[in-house]
């Protein structure tokens, strides 16, 4: 009975470790309209090369390696940071700033969901 049960075991215990893995690593969920017209001032961006994945720097053309269990989570740190200097939310406009603190664009968020994304993810 033991030689029947220790496979299946271990087998169900792989499994979950493996299932583990996969949602540790999956990026934080992002409100898609908002997220798309951000992501177009956002200087960071992913590289795919035979080595992996990169995150390149626009700004300062910097390039980082991280694991690939952690490339999103890395990725998704930069942006909180960029958006922490240079969005701005008054009401339900969202500003964004460009380097010079000037203002290059305003985004009307239409609902609480937005503001909820923007208020969790940047922290605004």
């Amino acid at each position: 009975m033991l030689k029947t049960i220790l496979p299946i075991a271990l087998a169900l215990g792989l499994l979950f470790f493996f299932y583990q893995s996969f949602q540790e690593s999956k990026p934080e969920a992002k409100n898609s309209r908002v997220y798309t017209e951000l992501k177009a001032f956002m200087p960071y961006s992913i590289e795919k090369r035979l080595g992996g994945l990169t995150i390149l720097s626009t700004q300062n053309d910097i390039k980082e390696k991280p694991p690939a269990s952690q490339i999103f989570h890395r990725l998704d740190e930069l942006e909180k940071l960029w958006g922490k200097t240079h969005l701005k939310l008054n009401g339900n406009e969202l500003s964004i700033l460009g380097d010079n603190n000037q203002m290059v664009k305003t985004i009307t968020l239409k609902n609480e969901s937005e503001m909820a994304y923007i208020k969790n993810f940047f922290g605004l």
